[in-house]
């Protein structure tokens, strides 16, 4: 469990998170909305030790953040960046070998190959192996990554050991295949592999299928932490996003639906529209 503590951020001698508490588990995910500017980058920066604290304390597995080694802590985390470019050219499998760079000795060849091999198997990438990443999709390139961050995870996994994942808007640039294709991936490792996800995101509706809980944030403070169908409501998504909306319960897995309103729909419209379709 990682347990965040009223933590604060400043930049620039700018407020830029304002005493953030909430928990992480080991095997579910949670997903942060906000608007531009409203802190989500900077919590996950704080979270994954990238970021120094102005106050409050961050506790994984009751050990002050501060106090763990960078090589310890990248041993109990992985993080999938918004994007990574690479000016020079480098086969797919090369790339994702980078990931046990967390292990005091190098594996045998045959071991790291096939760690390698069953990283990339896990997000449908096996075939890519032998390409060069600089000519993949975005999409591509984002599972390329991820394959590196489970590798990462698994070269020094530990019995008893909790592990989280942290993705920076990781469908960003994505079409929307791509990114629900992403989101389920991230899914099958919190369910079936037991890591901790956080990420960041702007899909509302992305957010709604595939959280176990959301943060929503609004000029560097948390204003809510819950389940979909608890937060996801009409005035709470106009109080913090901004969105006017109709939220209707999704006809297939049974989570929020968010149809987005123009600002110029009038109040009796929306409830009106909120009343018709039974929603949360």
């Amino acid at each position: 469990m990682i347990q965040i503590a009223n933590i604060s951020v400043k930049a620039g001698g700018k407020l830029i998170l304002d005493k953030a508490s909430f928990k992480l588990q080991a095997g579910e995910i949670v997903m942060v909305l906000g608007k531009n500017g409203a802190g989500k980058s900077t919590l996950l920066k704080a979270l994954t030790g990238i970021q120094a604290l102005e106050e409050g304390l961050i506790l994984w597995e009751n050990q002050a953040l501060a106090e763990i080694s960078f090589k310890e802590l990248a041993k109990k985390r992985a993080v999938l960046s918004q994007s990574i470019s690479l000016n020079f050219p480098m086969h797919v499998r090369d790339l994702v070998e980078m990931g046990a760079y967390v292990l005091d000795r190098a594996p045998e060849k045959a071991l790291l190959d096939r760690m390698v091999r069953e990283a990339l198997q896990e997000v449908d990438m096996l075939n890519f192996a032998d390409r060069e990443f600089n000519t993949l999709s975005g999409g591509e390139q984002k599972r390329v990554l991820l394959a590196k961050c489970i590798l990462q995870l698994r070269c020094s996994q530990k019995q008893g050991q909790e592990q989280f994942l942290f993705l920076d808007e990781p469908t960003a640039s994505l079409d929307i295949q791509q990114q629900y294709k992403l989101a389920h991936f991230a899914r099958k490792l919190a369910k079936e592999k037991g890591l901790g996800i956080f990420a960041v995101v702007h899909d509302v509706n992305l957010a709604a299928q595939f959280a176990d809980r959301i943060i929503l944030m609004k000029q560097g403070k948390i204003k809510e932490v819950g389940s979909p169908e608890a937060v996801l409501n009409v005035s709470t998504l106009e109080r913090v996003l901004d969105i006017k909306s109709i939220v209707q319960k999704h006809p297939v897995y049974g989570c929020p639906h968010i149809i987005p309103l123009p600002q110029e729909v009038g109040e009796e419209t929306q409830a009106k529209n909120y009343l018709v379709n039974k929603v949360f």
